[in-house]
């Protein structure tokens, strides 16, 4: 299948999986109170743990080992993952059902076992459905992969509405995530079987647990630095600040999700193209796209997404558009040092970015319980902006010196500066245009500002970088 073929399914298939739960953003705020919303914030943060602690980095060790590996040892590898991926999720789930009193008593918010319950199944269920998922990235199964997301977010998307208006509340958000991992589990495990052909390979383990801990500790201080703060708010601040800081959060995360069509191409090939011939290079191009997308498309949002949320949102939430200008800005930064980071993985350990991820985390985390309680949700940014600015120099400068790629400099800094004028020049004209509404001028500033990027060759760089020849990889 075609490179620009593939990213249009990851494309429909991304946006329908997570889309759909964005665009109900409006129709479940206005269903729940801001506790109520905040309450449940709460609990999809203890399924974010999970989903961290269950995946064991396998997934990244699939990235390195498999993409790689000869027809032999291939199938032998995929089934030691998926072994090892049902092994933890099995002892993991039992351990969090024994461990069910302690779990509510540490929550900020009371709730009940069978609610836990609920949510540890899809939760268990995720790691596991990651493998074969990957596979399909891996095997460029694009349609598959893009259909199966479509069914699942449509399935939940579905039981969702009807719960909500039988008046199931948080209830009926958690059933409908169980049933629909459920459903997507049942459809991928014929595929699954015939990638690996038998089950109980453990082979590869020690190999493939020596790479896959220590990212595990790297997304697990990940969490420390993006969780942790909505955590602290809930203790010290409430769940009502909390419930807006969280649809900040989730309208900044769209950024993530428009990038995700390109990131679930690049991050399972990158190690393999680095070996290809001029593949630091190519590399280095390939990566800096990421870069250039996250900066034109978070700045299209910092024009866009605050008018946005002031049409569609409750009253009880316009401070949220707000909030959501500097949490884009600190997704581009994120991204940065997601796209940047080759080195620390192009090699048999991925340690290095374990100690840096676990450095950056220890210091948000001592950030948040300073700041928070004096300075409330703006004291959280500014902790989350530094730690990530942090994050990606170290990221950045120790993969330079692991796996020296030549990055072309110029191009990011052209995007960044026109970026910034373009925000600037919105700001501006919203002073004189007071009787224009927020979203229809940052609509305007955001067309002339893709011009710009146009006419500097910020976005063709894409196309520059698709030229160059990468063996049997392909964009």
């Amino acid at each position: 299948m075609g490179s620009l073929k593939q990213s249009v399914y990851y494309a429909i298939g991304i946006l329908m999986m997570k889309g759909i739960s964005l665009v109900m953003i409006p129709y479940i705020t206005h269903k729940m109170t801001l506790a109520e919303y905040g309450s449940l914030e709460v609990i999809v943060l203890l399924a974010d743990i999970g989903t961290i602690l269950f995946s064991f980095g396998i997934v990244d060790a699939m990235y390195r080992y498999v993409g790689v590996a000869g027809d032999d040892n291939k199938k032998k590898l995929v089934s030691n993952c998926f072994t090892l991926s049902v092994l933890v999720c099995v002892v993991g789930g039992l351990l969090m059902a024994l461990s069910m009193p302690l779990i509510i008593l540490m929550l900020p918010v009371e709730f009940q076992p069978y609610q836990i319950l609920l949510l540890l199944l899809p939760t268990m269920l995720d790691g596991v459905i990651s493998i074969p998922l990957t596979l399909m990235r891996m095997n460029a199964m694009a349609k598959r992969f893009c259909l199966l997301n479509v069914m699942k977010a449509g399935v939940q998307a579905i039981m969702t509405f009807v719960l909500l208006e039988a008046g199931y509340g948080i209830d009926g958000v958690l059933i409908s995530a169980a049933v629909s991992s459920v459903l997507l589990m049942v459809c991928i495990v014929r595929y699954q079987w015939q990638e690996m052909g038998t089950f109980g390979c453990f082979k590869y383990s020690a190999k493939i647990l020596k790479f896959g801990l220590p990212t595990l500790v790297g997304g697990a201080s990940i969490y420390m630095i993006t969780g942790l703060d909505r955590w602290v708010m809930a203790n010290f601040i409430g769940v009502e600040e909390l419930a807006i800081y969280a649809v900040s959060g989730k309208f900044a995360l769209i950024l993530g999700l428009l990038l995700q069509p390109y990131a679930l191409w690049w991050f399972p090939n990158r190690v393999a193209m680095l070996q290809q011939p001029d593949g630091h290079k190519v590399c280095a191009d390939r990566a800096l796209i990421g870069v250039i997308l996250a900066i034109v498309l978070g700045a299209l949002m910092i024009l866009t997404v605050p008018g946005f949320i002031a049409l569609i949102l409750p009253s009880s939430y316009q401070y949220a558009g707000t909030i959501v200008v500097a949490l884009l800005a600190i997704g581009v930064i994120k991204s940065a040092g997601d796209y940047l980071n080759l080195g620390c993985f192009s090699g048999d350990s991925s340690q290095s970015q374990m100690w840096m991820q676990g450095g950056c985390a220890i210091f948000a985390a001592i950030g948040y319980f300073s700041v928070a309680p004096i300075y409330g949700v703006w004291g959280v940014v500014g902790v989350l902006s530094i730690t990530y600015v942090l994050r990606l120099m170290l990221l950045y400068f120790v993969s330079q010196k692991m796996e020296y790629l030549p990055y072309d400099h110029s191009k990011w800094i052209t995007a960044v500066s026109i970026a910034a004028v373009a925000i600037v020049c919105d700001h501006l004209l919203g002073l004189v245009f007071v009787n224009v509404h927020e979203f229809v001028l940052g609509t305007c500033v955001s067309l002339m500002m893709l011009l710009a990027f146009l006419k500097y060759s910020v976005i063709g760089l894409t196309g520059q970088a698709g030229q160059a020849r990468t063996g049997n990889v392909s964009l």
